[in-house]
Protein backbone atom coordinates (compact mmCIF):
# COMPACT_ATOMS: atom_id res chain seq x y z
CA UNK A 1 0.00 0.00 0.00
CA UNK A 2 1.28 3.51 -0.68
CA UNK A 3 2.49 5.87 1.80
CA UNK A 4 -0.22 7.93 3.44
CA UNK A 5 1.44 11.00 2.69
CA UNK A 6 1.45 9.65 -1.41
CA UNK A 7 -1.27 10.08 -3.52
CA UNK A 8 -3.53 6.96 -2.60
CA UNK A 9 -4.49 3.91 -4.48
CA UNK A 10 -8.16 2.07 -4.61
CA UNK A 11 -9.09 0.78 -1.13
CA UNK A 12 -6.50 -1.93 0.06
CA UNK A 13 -8.23 -6.06 -0.33
CA UNK A 14 -9.06 -5.72 3.22
CA UNK A 15 -11.66 -3.34 2.56
CA UNK A 16 -14.61 -4.87 0.72
CA UNK A 17 -16.05 -1.89 -1.45
CA UNK A 18 -13.78 0.75 0.08
CA UNK A 19 -14.73 0.21 3.38
CA UNK A 20 -12.26 -0.95 6.09
CA UNK A 21 -12.32 -4.35 8.11
CA UNK A 22 -14.51 -3.90 11.36
CA UNK A 23 -10.61 -4.24 13.59
CA UNK A 24 -8.82 -2.04 11.11
CA UNK A 25 -11.70 0.55 11.93
CA UNK A 26 -11.62 -0.40 15.77
CA UNK A 27 -7.83 0.32 16.08
CA UNK A 28 -7.75 3.34 14.07
CA UNK A 29 -11.02 4.64 16.16
CA UNK A 30 -8.51 3.79 19.66
CA UNK A 31 -5.79 5.47 18.32
CA UNK A 32 -7.78 8.52 17.18
CA UNK A 33 -9.29 8.46 20.68
CA UNK A 34 -5.76 8.72 22.46
CA UNK A 35 -4.79 11.32 20.29
CA UNK A 36 -7.72 13.42 21.56
CA UNK A 37 -6.82 12.71 25.02
CA UNK A 38 -3.59 13.72 24.80
CA UNK A 39 -5.00 17.22 22.93
CA UNK A 40 -7.27 17.67 25.83
CA UNK A 41 -5.03 18.03 28.52
CA UNK A 42 -3.51 20.65 27.22
CA UNK A 43 -5.04 23.55 29.17
CA UNK A 44 -7.57 25.96 26.23
CA UNK A 45 -6.87 29.86 25.86
CA UNK A 46 -9.26 31.81 27.72
CA UNK A 47 -10.51 34.08 24.15
CA UNK A 48 -9.83 30.97 21.69
CA UNK A 49 -11.06 27.52 22.76
CA UNK A 50 -10.64 26.44 19.57
CA UNK A 51 -6.98 26.86 18.83
CA UNK A 52 -6.32 22.67 19.27
CA UNK A 53 -3.99 21.12 16.86
CA UNK A 54 -6.26 18.26 15.55
CA UNK A 55 -4.34 15.76 16.34
CA UNK A 56 -6.78 12.93 15.81
CA UNK A 57 -6.78 13.66 12.06
CA UNK A 58 -3.17 12.19 12.13
CA UNK A 59 -5.53 8.92 11.83
CA UNK A 60 -8.71 10.47 10.03
CA UNK A 61 -6.67 12.60 7.29
CA UNK A 62 -5.57 9.11 5.88
CA UNK A 63 -8.25 7.35 6.66
CA UNK A 64 -9.97 9.83 4.03
CA UNK A 65 -7.28 9.46 1.71
CA UNK A 66 -7.50 5.88 1.48
CA UNK A 67 -11.37 4.74 2.37
CA UNK A 68 -13.13 7.77 1.51
CA UNK A 69 -15.42 10.62 3.19
CA UNK A 70 -17.78 8.33 4.11
CA UNK A 71 -15.39 6.42 6.33
CA UNK A 72 -13.50 9.10 7.96
CA UNK A 73 -17.13 10.55 8.48
CA UNK A 74 -17.61 7.59 10.52
CA UNK A 75 -14.40 7.17 12.58
CA UNK A 76 -14.27 11.23 13.40
CA UNK A 77 -18.30 10.29 14.50
CA UNK A 78 -17.11 7.56 16.36
CA UNK A 79 -14.07 8.99 18.08
CA UNK A 80 -16.82 12.24 19.01
CA UNK A 81 -18.98 9.74 20.47
CA UNK A 82 -16.16 8.39 22.94
CA UNK A 83 -15.63 11.88 24.00
CA UNK A 84 -19.22 12.36 24.90
CA UNK A 85 -20.00 8.83 26.70
CA UNK A 86 -16.62 8.17 28.45
CA UNK A 87 -14.50 11.87 28.33
CA UNK A 88 -17.60 14.07 29.42
CA UNK A 89 -17.09 16.10 26.52
CA UNK A 90 -20.61 18.76 26.65
CA UNK A 91 -23.01 17.98 24.32
CA UNK A 92 -23.06 21.10 22.69
CA UNK A 93 -19.52 20.39 22.11
CA UNK A 94 -20.33 16.66 20.57
CA UNK A 95 -23.07 18.75 18.59
CA UNK A 96 -21.09 21.19 17.13
CA UNK A 97 -18.25 19.83 16.62
CA UNK A 98 -19.35 16.60 15.22
CA UNK A 99 -21.71 18.60 12.83
CA UNK A 100 -18.59 21.01 11.49
CA UNK A 101 -16.52 17.63 10.76
CA UNK A 102 -19.21 15.58 9.38
CA UNK A 103 -19.95 18.42 7.01
CA UNK A 104 -16.19 19.36 6.10
CA UNK A 105 -15.16 15.79 5.57
CA UNK A 106 -18.13 14.78 3.42
CA UNK A 107 -18.63 17.93 1.43
CA UNK A 108 -14.65 19.10 1.06
CA UNK A 109 -13.70 15.41 1.62
CA UNK A 110 -13.88 13.70 -1.87
CA UNK A 111 -12.04 16.75 -3.66
CA UNK A 112 -9.33 16.69 -1.10
CA UNK A 113 -8.97 12.87 -1.68
CA UNK A 114 -9.22 12.99 -5.81
CA UNK A 115 -6.96 16.03 -5.71
CA UNK A 116 -4.56 13.95 -3.53
CA UNK A 117 -5.05 10.81 -5.74
CA UNK A 118 -4.30 12.92 -8.93
CA UNK A 119 -1.14 15.04 -7.42
CA UNK A 120 -2.57 18.15 -6.96
CA UNK A 121 -2.37 18.19 -3.46
CA UNK A 122 0.05 16.68 -1.07
CA UNK A 123 -0.79 15.66 2.83
CA UNK A 124 0.48 19.21 3.56
CA UNK A 125 -2.08 21.19 1.58
CA UNK A 126 -4.76 18.36 2.55
CA UNK A 127 -4.36 18.72 5.83
CA UNK A 128 -4.14 22.60 5.86
CA UNK A 129 -7.47 22.67 3.89
CA UNK A 130 -9.25 20.49 6.10
CA UNK A 131 -8.07 22.33 8.96
CA UNK A 132 -9.39 25.66 7.87
CA UNK A 133 -12.75 24.38 6.53
CA UNK A 134 -13.44 22.39 9.87
CA UNK A 135 -12.77 25.65 12.04
CA UNK A 136 -14.49 28.07 10.30
CA UNK A 137 -17.19 25.69 9.85
CA UNK A 138 -17.49 25.37 13.70
CA UNK A 139 -17.09 29.07 13.83
CA UNK A 140 -20.21 29.67 11.96
CA UNK A 141 -21.79 26.53 13.94
CA UNK A 142 -20.91 28.02 17.62
CA UNK A 143 -22.10 31.79 16.53
CA UNK A 144 -25.86 29.98 14.86
CA UNK A 145 -26.35 27.77 17.67
CA UNK A 146 -24.91 29.63 21.20
CA UNK A 147 -24.09 32.83 20.10
CA UNK A 148 -25.92 34.80 17.93
CA UNK A 149 -23.54 37.60 17.79
CA UNK A 150 -21.88 39.31 14.49
CA UNK A 151 -18.83 40.50 16.28
CA UNK A 152 -18.31 36.99 17.52
CA UNK A 153 -16.63 36.66 13.74
CA UNK A 154 -13.66 38.79 14.88
CA UNK A 155 -11.99 35.76 15.02
CA UNK A 156 -11.87 34.89 11.50
CA UNK A 157 -8.56 36.13 10.92
CA UNK A 158 -6.44 34.08 13.97
CA UNK A 159 -8.65 30.96 13.37
CA UNK A 160 -7.15 30.77 9.45
CA UNK A 161 -4.01 31.81 11.21
CA UNK A 162 -4.13 28.88 13.30
CA UNK A 163 -5.34 26.05 10.79
CA UNK A 164 -2.12 26.74 8.74
CA UNK A 165 0.24 25.75 11.84
CA UNK A 166 -2.32 23.31 12.57
CA UNK A 167 -2.77 21.37 9.79
CA UNK A 168 1.32 21.81 8.90
CA UNK A 169 1.79 20.64 12.49
CA UNK A 170 -0.55 17.41 11.58
CA UNK A 171 1.34 16.66 8.68
CA UNK A 172 4.55 16.17 9.89
CA UNK A 173 3.07 13.65 12.56
CA UNK A 174 1.41 12.33 9.36
CA UNK A 175 4.91 11.90 7.86
CA UNK A 176 6.75 10.61 11.59
CA UNK A 177 4.23 8.19 11.45
CA UNK A 178 3.87 6.68 8.20
CA UNK A 179 5.36 2.71 8.97
CA UNK A 180 2.23 2.51 11.29
CA UNK A 181 -0.21 4.10 9.48
CA UNK A 182 0.88 2.16 6.59
CA UNK A 183 0.66 -1.08 8.46
CA UNK A 184 -2.80 -0.04 9.97
CA UNK A 185 -4.48 1.23 6.81
CA UNK A 186 -2.60 -1.86 4.91
CA UNK A 187 -4.02 -4.51 6.71
CA UNK A 188 -6.21 -5.42 8.74
CA UNK A 189 -5.17 -6.12 12.79
CA UNK A 190 -3.77 -9.73 13.44
CA UNK A 191 -6.82 -9.78 15.55
CA UNK A 192 -9.53 -11.04 13.23
CA UNK A 193 -12.77 -12.11 14.55
CA UNK A 194 -12.52 -10.08 17.83
CA UNK A 195 -16.31 -10.47 19.31
CA UNK A 196 -17.68 -7.49 21.24
CA UNK A 197 -18.48 -7.71 24.58
CA UNK A 198 -22.04 -8.10 25.86
CA UNK A 199 -23.83 -5.21 26.03
CA UNK A 200 -25.98 -4.11 29.09
CA UNK A 201 -29.76 -3.44 27.48
CA UNK A 202 -31.00 0.13 27.98
CA UNK A 203 -34.35 0.81 27.63
CA UNK A 204 -35.08 2.59 24.70
CA UNK A 205 -38.51 5.49 26.48
CA UNK A 206 -35.81 7.53 28.79
CA UNK A 207 -33.25 8.03 25.72
CA UNK A 208 -36.14 9.34 23.46
CA UNK A 209 -37.61 11.62 26.11
CA UNK A 210 -34.25 13.16 26.19
CA UNK A 211 -33.80 13.67 22.46
CA UNK A 212 -37.64 15.04 22.90
CA UNK A 213 -36.47 17.52 25.80
CA UNK A 214 -33.66 18.31 23.87
CA UNK A 215 -35.69 19.62 20.81
CA UNK A 216 -37.62 21.44 23.19
CA UNK A 217 -34.54 23.55 24.82
CA UNK A 218 -33.29 24.69 21.72
CA UNK A 219 -36.60 25.84 20.10
CA UNK A 220 -38.19 27.32 23.45
CA UNK A 221 -37.41 31.45 23.20
CA UNK A 222 -38.17 32.05 27.11
CA UNK A 223 -35.61 33.01 29.78
CA UNK A 224 -38.19 31.51 32.36
CA UNK A 225 -38.79 28.29 30.41
CA UNK A 226 -35.15 27.40 30.26
CA UNK A 227 -34.60 28.06 34.23
CA UNK A 228 -37.32 26.02 34.79
CA UNK A 229 -35.91 23.44 32.64
CA UNK A 230 -32.59 24.01 34.57
CA UNK A 231 -34.30 23.74 37.93
CA UNK A 232 -35.37 20.15 36.79
CA UNK A 233 -32.08 18.81 35.61
CA UNK A 234 -30.20 20.16 38.06
CA UNK A 235 -30.84 17.22 40.58
CA UNK A 236 -30.37 14.85 38.05
CA UNK A 237 -27.04 15.36 37.23
CA UNK A 238 -23.49 14.03 39.45
CA UNK A 239 -21.01 16.27 39.67
CA UNK A 240 -23.39 18.99 37.65
CA UNK A 241 -21.31 22.06 38.77
CA UNK A 242 -17.83 20.51 37.08
CA UNK A 243 -19.65 19.67 34.34
CA UNK A 244 -20.81 23.18 33.47
CA UNK A 245 -17.42 24.90 34.23
CA UNK A 246 -15.97 22.50 31.51
CA UNK A 247 -17.76 25.16 29.05
CA UNK A 248 -16.98 28.70 30.78
CA UNK A 249 -15.16 30.12 27.74
CA UNK A 250 -18.11 29.72 25.84
CA UNK A 251 -20.25 31.62 29.09
CA UNK A 252 -17.65 34.06 28.77
CA UNK A 253 -18.43 34.81 25.40
CA UNK A 254 -22.33 35.16 26.06
CA UNK A 255 -21.35 37.19 28.77
CA UNK A 256 -18.84 39.71 26.39
CA UNK A 257 -20.96 39.80 23.42
CA UNK A 258 -24.59 39.69 24.83
CA UNK A 259 -24.45 41.54 27.87
CA UNK A 260 -21.93 43.96 27.16
CA UNK A 261 -22.49 44.48 22.90
CA UNK A 262 -26.35 44.03 21.99
CA UNK A 263 -28.15 47.26 21.18
CA UNK A 264 -31.34 48.60 22.90
CA UNK A 265 -32.76 51.00 26.08
CA UNK A 266 -29.56 50.91 28.81
CA UNK A 267 -30.68 49.97 32.17
CA UNK A 268 -27.03 50.00 33.81
CA UNK A 269 -23.70 51.22 32.32
CA UNK A 270 -23.28 49.73 28.93
CA UNK A 271 -26.02 46.58 29.39
CA UNK A 272 -29.74 46.92 27.81
CA UNK A 273 -32.33 44.81 28.73
CA UNK A 274 -32.40 43.20 24.99
CA UNK A 275 -28.29 41.84 25.97
CA UNK A 276 -29.56 40.93 29.13
CA UNK A 277 -32.72 38.62 27.90
CA UNK A 278 -30.43 37.37 24.98
CA UNK A 279 -27.43 36.56 27.54
CA UNK A 280 -30.09 34.37 30.18
CA UNK A 281 -31.40 32.58 27.04
CA UNK A 282 -28.54 31.32 25.59
CA UNK A 283 -26.26 31.02 28.60
CA UNK A 284 -29.43 28.75 30.15
CA UNK A 285 -30.09 27.03 27.15
CA UNK A 286 -26.10 25.91 26.76
CA UNK A 287 -26.28 25.07 30.93
CA UNK A 288 -29.51 22.94 29.89
CA UNK A 289 -28.04 21.23 26.73
CA UNK A 290 -24.57 20.05 28.65
CA UNK A 291 -26.18 18.38 31.98
CA UNK A 292 -28.91 16.87 29.53
CA UNK A 293 -26.01 15.17 27.74
CA UNK A 294 -24.49 13.67 30.37
CA UNK A 295 -28.10 12.42 31.97
CA UNK A 296 -28.42 11.31 28.43
CA UNK A 297 -25.33 9.46 27.16
CA UNK A 298 -24.94 6.56 29.60
CA UNK A 299 -28.74 6.09 28.33
CA UNK A 300 -27.88 5.56 25.08
CA UNK A 301 -29.60 1.67 24.15
CA UNK A 302 -26.28 0.20 22.35
CA UNK A 303 -28.06 -3.30 22.61
CA UNK A 304 -29.85 -3.08 18.97
CA UNK A 305 -25.92 -2.15 17.23
CA UNK A 306 -25.14 -6.03 17.97
CA UNK A 307 -27.04 -6.89 15.17
CA UNK A 308 -25.81 -4.13 12.66
CA UNK A 309 -23.57 -5.21 9.26
CA UNK A 310 -22.39 -2.09 9.22
CA UNK A 311 -17.98 -2.23 9.58
CA UNK A 312 -18.09 1.15 11.44
CA UNK A 313 -20.54 -0.08 13.86
CA UNK A 314 -19.12 -3.31 14.72
CA UNK A 315 -15.84 -1.81 14.92
CA UNK A 316 -16.65 0.83 17.43
CA UNK A 317 -18.37 -2.19 19.56
CA UNK A 318 -14.86 -4.29 19.28
CA UNK A 319 -13.74 -0.99 21.28
CA UNK A 320 -16.27 -1.27 24.12
CA UNK A 321 -14.40 -2.83 26.03
CA UNK A 322 -11.88 -1.44 26.01
CA UNK A 323 -13.09 2.13 26.41
CA UNK A 324 -13.23 2.31 30.49
CA UNK A 325 -9.45 1.80 30.59
CA UNK A 326 -8.51 4.63 27.49
CA UNK A 327 -7.20 7.23 29.48
CA UNK A 328 -4.50 6.08 31.12
CA UNK A 329 -2.43 4.30 28.62
CA UNK A 330 -3.26 7.55 26.40
CA UNK A 331 -1.86 9.40 28.71
CA UNK A 332 1.30 7.70 28.64
CA UNK A 333 1.25 7.68 24.74
CA UNK A 334 1.49 11.65 25.60
CA UNK A 335 4.20 11.91 27.27
CA UNK A 336 6.32 8.99 25.11
CA UNK A 337 5.31 11.45 21.92
CA UNK A 338 6.60 14.59 23.76
CA UNK A 339 9.64 12.94 24.96
CA UNK A 340 10.23 11.77 21.23
CA UNK A 341 9.93 14.99 19.60
CA UNK A 342 11.81 16.62 22.36
CA UNK A 343 14.79 14.34 22.03
CA UNK A 344 14.53 14.63 18.01
CA UNK A 345 13.14 11.69 16.90
CA UNK A 346 11.36 12.12 13.66
CA UNK A 347 9.48 8.70 13.16
CA UNK A 348 7.86 6.24 14.68
CA UNK A 349 7.01 8.53 17.78
CA UNK A 350 3.54 6.76 17.40
CA UNK A 351 4.54 3.25 17.19
CA UNK A 352 4.23 2.70 21.11
CA UNK A 353 0.18 3.57 21.07
CA UNK A 354 -0.34 1.34 17.61
CA UNK A 355 1.24 -1.47 19.45
CA UNK A 356 -0.06 -1.22 22.46
CA UNK A 357 -4.14 -0.76 21.19
CA UNK A 358 -2.94 -3.69 18.96
CA UNK A 359 -2.03 -5.91 21.66
CA UNK A 360 -5.23 -5.20 23.99
CA UNK A 361 -6.91 -5.78 20.91
CA UNK A 362 -5.70 -9.20 20.42
CA UNK A 363 -5.97 -9.73 24.12
CA UNK A 364 -9.79 -8.89 23.89
CA UNK A 365 -10.15 -11.20 21.34
CA UNK A 366 -8.22 -14.11 23.22
CA UNK A 367 -10.82 -13.14 26.55
CA UNK A 368 -13.64 -13.25 24.40
CA UNK A 369 -12.74 -17.02 22.57
CA UNK A 370 -11.87 -18.20 26.03
CA UNK A 371 -15.25 -16.42 27.60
Amino acid sequence: MPSPTEPSQPAPSGAAAGRPAPETFALALLIAASLQIMENLVPRLPLFPWMRMGLSYVVILPFLLTFGAEAACALFLARNAIALLYGGQPLTSFLIGTGAGCATLLTLGPAVAWGHRHNLIGILGASVALASAFNVTQLALVNFALIRHAGFYFQTGPILAWSLLSGAGVAFLIRFSETELNDLLGHSPSADGLRAAPLAPAPLPPFLGALAAMAAIFMVPWPAAQALFLVVLLPMVPGRFAVLVQAWPFFFYLLWLHLFHTPGAYVWGPITREGAVAFALYALRLANLMLLGRWAAPRFPWQWAARSRSPYLRGFLLCLPLLAGVFGPSLQFGRDLIRGLAAGKRHGVLAPAFTAWRRKLEAAAAASENA
